[in-house]
């Protein structure tokens, strides 16, 4: 029971350092593209490459999470994977202050997409793994 507890833990720590560290790699590159004071900078290509790059930072981040807890986890793979979406799901809710929006239901729905996915991924390859009884 506690390993299924921990593997909750260690896929939500897994996908928050990943984007934490894409993150940071996408301030550092976006960074670079704004000009200096009094210089025109093209203010709508960045923010629409920022929000395509996060997008791709968030669902990379929530596959690889899922995918250690159902590694990590003994048993209800489907059950850890998903509730490592959720828990997700609840951190950036509290991150916007609880704002529902069309935009953070979205957000939402991308990030168990993804949990979802990291889950089938982790499930199929924890099967092929085993030995055949």
């Amino acid at each position: 029971m506690m390993r299924n507890f921990f593997s909750v833990v260690a896929g939500v720590l897994t996908a928050s350092l990943l984007f934490g560290i894409g993150g940071l790699i996408l301030l550092l590159t976006q960074l670079n593209k704004i000009k200096g004071h009094g210089e025109e900078t093209d203010v709508e290509s960045i923010a629409s490459s920022f929000t395509i790059f996060s997008m791709l930072i968030i669902i990379i981040a929530m596959i690889i999470g899922a995918f250690v807890t159902v590694k990590i986890s003994t048993r209800k793979d489907l059950a850890h994977g998903l509730i490592t979406g959720a828990v997700c799901c609840v951190l950036f809710a509290y991150i916007t202050e609880f704002d529902i929006t069309i935009d953070t239901l979205v957000l939402y729905l991308i990030i168990m997409s993804a949990a979802g996915a990291g889950t089938l991924i982790g499930m199929r390859t924890k099967k092929k793994n085993q030995l055949p009884s």
